[in-house]
């Protein structure tokens, strides 16, 4: 069963963990996961159509080095403008850095700086999920 904020909380977690750990590739790969899924938990109730598959119908709204910057478009279009307000103040911190595919990469190619970015872009873009919730807009 297709849940974007639950599974926004289990990629969080796990790539807390993993980083913690200092097993940066798969903690950064989960961070950039983390923060895919909550986008996608907000622009599903605001209308963001799936293919049977469950993947999104646009292909812009696929992973999140991508995804990022389409949303706060995509939000404000649909009555969800605070929503995108609260990344536009950021640049997009996955965009040439994380690429869905870096699951087949060396552990060797990531750094504690890279990671902690991806972090911090997971985490605002969890603010975005969170607001959602308190504004009634995910149940």
């Amino acid at each position: 069963m297709l849940d974007y904020a639950d599974a926004t909380r289990r990629h969080w977690d796990d790539g807390l963990f993993l980083l913690e750990d200092r097993r940066l590739a798969n903690a950064d790969h989960l961070f950039g996961l983390a923060a895919e899924c909550a986008l996608k938990a907000v622009m599903l109730p605001l209308g963001m159509k799936l293919r049977p598959s469950g993947a999104p119908e646009d292909r812009r709204h696929g992973h999140i080095d991508r995804l990022w910057d389409e949303f706060g478009a995509f939000v404000s279009s649909r009555g969800g403008a605070r929503y995108g307000a609260l990344l536009s103040a950021y640049q997009n911190p996955f965009a040439g850095s994380w690429k869905v595919d870096q699951r087949y990469d060396s552990r060797s190619g990531f750094t504690l700086a890279a990671v902690a970015s991806h972090r911090d872009g997971a985490q605002t873009a969890k603010r975005c999920l969170d607001a959602a919730v308190l504004d009634g807009v995910i149940a």
